[in-house]
């Protein structure tokens, strides 16, 4: 068995050999601080404003690694870290130059403690920036069991590995066993709530991968029902400007703004609304996190980990899932799905009556309707 891994990991292998050239005499200047690597999406990285929060009260310089996914994020993210490191993981790959430069950076930040947040370590090479900052103190997550590579090659360059019980918790709640390892407590994600509302809901149509994808016809027809019941404004928003044609050939009370705002102006949007309603984990975690009701139509593939929020956001978020979970918490590994590019049976079975039955009788939505009447 383990020679099936060393041969499963040689790639890995080989490329740390590189990395070890390509970081040749570089030196740790001692700057100092506290680096926080969080690999990933928007939502993923978010749901690490507790930690970064938790972690201002230790007076430490703090320092944010993500991907350049999430610079359009960058206004958000500058209230929480001191300092933000921007990295494009596909040149990372290749380009041999840009990914020397960056290894060689953070080697040179001299950071006391370097905390490797994410699940999942492999994602993005995180491992790879963690070992590159040569950090005091690393700290990360142990690997899940079939990441065989972080269990052979990099769970050395830790010194310290923590059980974030994958599968069992909420991103949330392991960002506060991050912050206990050090000593600090995470600090609350939600906003205070706004009462500066306008009368308009919003519909956010795209997501990151079609698998994950409800139709945009099952929006329309939501919005229009939600509007007939609720007599407020549905604003679309998304991307896809195919989804923005489709649109415009209904006529319904409605704002089409789908391929026109910037994640800067759809922030203002959302927290402007009465509520939102999402098919993407992006915007679902942003409403939440500006405290706006929050109707999230979702898959199962990581439930446990990004969708069951601790129950204290209860009153103010809804997920909406096919009622058969036992397959959840797959890790998008299937068992049902064809590789046919369709979305998962877990979600094209949530359909327009079972989202609207539930979003009536969501208390933040019922209430305006009672208003309304």
């Amino acid at each position: 068995m383990k020679h099936k891994l060393s041969i499963t990991c040689s790639p890995r292998f080989f490329w740390h050999l590189i990395d070890r050239m390509l970081t040749w005499k570089s030196k740790n200047l001692g700057g100092g601080g506290v680096a926080i690597i969080r690999i990933g999406g928007i939502g993923d990285t978010l749901l690490t404003i507790p930690l970064l929060l938790g972690l201002k009260s230790t007076k430490n310089k703090i320092t944010l690694i993500c991907s350049d996914r999430n610079l359009c994020i960058d206004f958000i993210l500058r209230k929480y870290a001191d300092e933000i490191i921007y990295y494009n993981n596909k040149r990372m790959k290749i380009d041999l130059k840009y990914r020397m430069n960056m290894l060689r950076s953070l080697r040179s930040k001299g950071y006391e403690t370097v905390i490797q947040s994410g699940i999942s370590r492999q994602q993005g090479g995180a491992d790879v920036i963690a070992w590159a900052c040569s950090a005091k103190k690393t700290i990360g997550f142990y690997p899940r069991k079939w990441n065989r590579c972080e269990i052979e090659l990099s769970n050395k360059w830790f010194s310290h590995l923590i059980d974030g019980k994958y599968g069992e918790m909420h991103e949330i709640q392991r960002m506060d066993i991050i912050a206990q390892s050090l000593g600090c407590m995470a600090s609350e994600f939600q906003l205070p709530h706004s009462n500066q509302t306008e009368n308009i809901f919003v519909v956010c149509v795209d997501t990151s991968s079609s698998v994950r994808e409800w139709s945009i016809d099952n929006f329309i027809d939501l919005a229009i029902r939600l509007e007939k019941e609720t007599k407020l404004i549905p604003v679309f928003v998304g991307e896809n400007e195919s989804k923005s044609k489709k649109l415009s050939s209904f006529s319904f009370p409605h704002k089409n703004l789908i391929g026109k705002t910037t994640f800067e102006e759809l922030h203002d949007i959302i927290s402007r609304s009465k509520f939102i309603i999402t098919n993407d984990s992006a915007p679902m975690h942003l409403g939440i996190y500006l405290n706006i009701p929050t109707v999230a139509i979702v898959s199962g593939g990581e439930y446990n980990s990004y969708i069951n929020y601790p129950n204290k956001h209860a009153n103010n978020y809804l997920p909406i899932t096919t009622k058969d979970r036992l397959c959840f918490n797959c890790g998008w590994n299937c068992i049902y799905k064809k590789n046919d590019g369709n979305n998962f049976p877990c979600l094209s079975s949530i359909t327009v009556d079972d989202v609207f039955s539930c979003a009536v009788n969501f208390k933040p939505i019922n209430e305006l309707m009672d208003c309304k009447a």
